[in-house]
């Protein structure tokens, strides 16, 4: 058996050397009829920009799908109207390029668009971006590139300018209409493919999202002889296409396609291989659904072949039990069945299809069956021997079950095959004890339960057996019969009731006081905290206090003041900073104008007379 599972390891890993990867998924129809659902919006509108009807043509046209006749009436009514002498040249090229998609009836003004593209590539100062929509228009216009030499040096010295990755994207698309004289870019490819970013290890992006990453695959797919991708950048790619398909936008959606289209059509087509529908089966109907499709979910021309499930690991204990078993085809020209017979369990399946493989989880499902069970009542102290009676599945215990506190529950039953979940479950009324069971070899399971020690009260109690796990079939909940239990010194209670009323008195425990200084010391301390306040008086008694000058309006000022003093005092004792301002703010405004006004009268009472 252990040669078995190390030749069967070792094939995998030869196979695993020898097959490049593949991508998970595909674009489902519930995506394509969203991307239909955008175009279709775009398009139904009356748009202000020929890129809009530029993209939602393009999204019908990659998809396979028929634009409706009132959309394209709708879409070139407004081309018609979109056409100014002053359109951009991008402008320009959207709009032939949606016309020519559409098929709409008249014709621009070609003669005008081509010299208007002619100027663009005759300017030096051209962006790369505008050297290639210019070149595209030629083309729609049904013309040659005139001087293609000329405009491969024109390029190639905006190149030295800005070479950023958006440039050099619009470069690639550019040197493909010139022919022989695009050869250069060739030398650029493997520049433009080491910018490409890493995400996880899985996924594969250009800096600048889903446009420019569209805009570079589908530049470097038109030089197949470059050898700019291998077939493992090609999937990453593809993961990256798959992790967007939820974007809103019509240009999204384009650019989104757009790459699928490129690299479906291309001898790098990614292959997806991915379980369709639910990764269960069961021991009964155990054919697992494997697709093999293309991007867009379409079968692959040709066939892949051999298509073989290279090995099935149990996640378990990591132990191989299938190897090189071959599929069979399905009821869909994209479907195979891979026939799990095997035990209830995770899994981890490598299948090869052609030259690509992947990993794919699957579970097998089946039911348990209760082989056997006992239930009975032991002496705590072992003084006598224990007597288990049997009950069939899914019977009843036949008669009630007397026990005390002196006694153990025992329970032993068995399974056809392990679970996780096994208990067993004692309840009366709203109280429950649950108690797990313990797993013995062979599938044997046992409880044994101290019923001095776990029960609480003297009652009757149902007794159930729970069992549970993510791989059956069959989980259930058995009533096994009830058992009386005496508990001593245990109140009886045959239901559970809620009492109402006063509850008892809590009764704190206060720390004691500590011992205080003598009363000498106090008093002494207390003068001495009013010793300032004596001196006050004896100095003023010696100096003298002359109150003839007191006026009258000194008292406001001096309420005033003594407000604000027994406010702080109460700040102290128990108000907050926010009740202390909005009194203040009343209290202290009272006070300066008080005080004002009788610092004004002191003033003018001091003045001489004339």
């Amino acid at each position: 058996m252990t040669a078995k599972i190390l030749l069967a390891s070792l094939l995998v890993t030869v196979i695993v050397g020898l097959s490049s990867g593949s991508i998970q998924g595909y674009i489902c129809p519930h995506s394509r009829t969203k991307f239909i659902e955008i175009a279709h919006r775009t398009l139904r509108v009356q748009n202000e920009d020929s890129s809009n009807i530029y993209f939602g043509a393009s999204i019908y046209k990659q998809l396979n799908e028929p634009v409706p006749q009132e959309l394209k009436k709708t879409s070139c009514e407004s081309l018609k109207k979109l056409f100014k002498p002053d359109l951009n040249i991008e402008g320009v090229f959207y709009a032939l390029e949606a016309q020519k998609l559409l098929a709409c009836d008249g014709k621009l003004p070609v003669d005008s668009l081509a010299k208007k593209a002619l100027d663009v590539l005759s300017d030096e100062k051209s962006s790369l971006a505008n050297l290639h929509y210019a070149g595209e228009v030629q083309i729609l216009s049904g013309q040659q590139i005139s001087n293609p030499s000329k405009l491969s040096q024109l390029t190639q010295s905006q190149l030295k300018a800005d070479d950023s990755i958006l440039s050099l994207g619009h470069a690639l698309h550019l040197a493909a209409l010139l022919g022989n004289s695009g050869k250069f870019i060739t030398e650029r490819i493997e520049d433009i493919v080491v910018q490409v970013d890493e995400v996880d290890g899985k996924l594969l992006q250009w800096e600048g999202g889903l446009s420019t990453t569209s805009l570079i695959i589908t530049g470097l797919l038109k030089f197949p002889a470059g050898n700019s991708l291998n077939q493992i950048q090609a999937d990453k790619l593809a993961n990256y296409l798959l992790s967007r398909v939820t974007v809103q936008t019509p240009k999204g959606v384009f650019a989104l396609v757009d790459a699928a289209t490129a690299l479906s059509t291309s001898k790098l087509s990614p292959v997806s291989i991915s379980i369709a529908g639910s990764n269960s089966v069961k021991l009964d109907s155990p054919n697992l659904r494997i697709q093999v499709s293309d991007i867009f979910g379409k079968a692959l021309k040709p066939a892949p072949s051999p298509v073989a499930a290279q090995s099935a690991t149990r996640i378990a204990d990591d132990v191989v039990v299938l190897a090189k078993q071959p599929l069979s085809p399905g009821t869909k020209e994209t479907e195979f069945v891979l026939p799990l017979k095997l035990e209830p369990g995770f899994y981890k399946i490598l299948l090869n299809m052609g030259s690509h493989s992947t990993t794919v989880n699957a579970r097998v499902l089946g039911p348990v069956e209760v082989k056997s069970f006992e239930i009975g009542l032991s002496d705590a102290d072992g003084s006598a021997a224990t007597k288990l009676e049997k009950v069939s599945y899914p019977n009843k215990l036949a008669k009630r079950l007397q026990g005390d506190s002196g006694q153990n529950l025992l329970v032993k039953f068995s399974l056809s095959r392990q679970v996780h979940q096994a208990f067993v479950r004692l309840s009366v009324g709203k109280k429950e004890i649950i108690f797990v069971a313990g797993q013995e070899p062979n599938n044997q399971y046992k409880v044994e339960a101290d019923l001095g020690q776990e029960l609480p009260i003297s009652d009757t109690f149902s007794i159930e057996l729970i069992i549970g796990d993510s791989v059956i079939t069959n989980p259930f909940r058995w009533n096994v019969g009830e058992i009386e239990v005496k508990i001593t010194n245990a109140p009886a209670s045959s239901s559970p009731k809620l009492v109402r009323g006063l509850k008892p008195e809590i009764e704190h425990m206060f720390r004691k006081p500590e011992k205080r200084p003598a009363k000498f010391v106090s008093l002494l301390f207390t003068a001495l905290t009013a010793a300032p306040f004596l001196v006050l008086l004896v100095l003023w008694g010696k100096i003298g206090v002359n109150f003839s000058n007191f006026s009258v309006k000194a008292v406001p000022f001096h309420l005033g003041f003594g407000g604000i003093l027994g406010l702080f005092a109460l700040f102290w004792l128990k108000l907050d900073m926010f009740t202390t301002c909005a009194w203040l703010i009343p209290v202290g405004g009272f006070t300066f104008f008080a005080g004002h006004k009788f610092l004004s009268h002191v003033a003018k009472g001091k003045k001489p007379e004339k």
